[in-house]
């Protein structure tokens, strides 16, 4: 159990220093024109199945993507520490309610290793309702996270349907991805 654990944390920690520099994990500007290259956001469309998983959330309850079958799901992978997760968190909040009544879900996945100590009351302050989940190594590597703030969009068939890597720092830029798959 102790070797997984300490392989798990390592590899999150090697991931962290080659992310940190590369997304420039600084402020974000709210202005998308205003960003910096490192700062750009990358948006592709994929079409591939969505590799289901099972995750502890923060009502210590196990969590399965499969339970959103049906739906039109947004998997935010975040970090507390990570400035432009936190210009995201509440654009993500706001389309979550946006448009919930037509299918569709924002589901959060921590990489934070502190897991509830840290991101409880960070939540909390953001005033984030919808799911948080705690990532485990796994869900890391077949999601291929390289960079946070990563946004996956999966349809109501369970397929991959869009990325974004980095921050938009804008609500529009989701919105127009999301209302193609409502």
């Amino acid at each position: 159990m102790f070797r997984p654990i300490t392989v798990f944390f390592s590899s999150c920690l090697l991931v962290s220093l080659i992310i940190v520099p590369i997304t420039g994990c600084g402020d974000v500007s709210d202005d998308p024109a205003a960003q910096t290259p490192e700062q750009e956001v990358v948006s592709t469309e994929w079409v591939k199945s969505a590799p289901d998983f099972k995750l502890l959330s923060t009502q210590l309850e196990q969590v399965s993507l499969s339970s959103f079958k049906g739906k039109v799901v947004l998997l935010d992978f975040w970090a507390t520490w990570c400035q432009p997760c936190q210009v995201e968190m509440p654009i993500f909040e706001q389309l979550h309610h946006q448009y919930e009544s037509k299918g569709f879900s924002v589901v959060g996945i921590s990489v934070d290793r502190e897991k509830l100590a840290v991101v409880e009351p960070f939540i909390e302050n953001l005033s984030i309702d919808y799911p948080i989940l705690f990532a485990d190594e796994k869900v890391f590597q077949e999601y291929a996270i390289m960079a946070l703030p990563t946004a996956v969009l999966i349809d109501r068939q369970g397929k991959i349907r869009h990325r974004f890597e980095g921050s938009t720092g804008s609500k529009e830029n989701y919105v127009e991805v999301i209302e193609k798959w409502l």
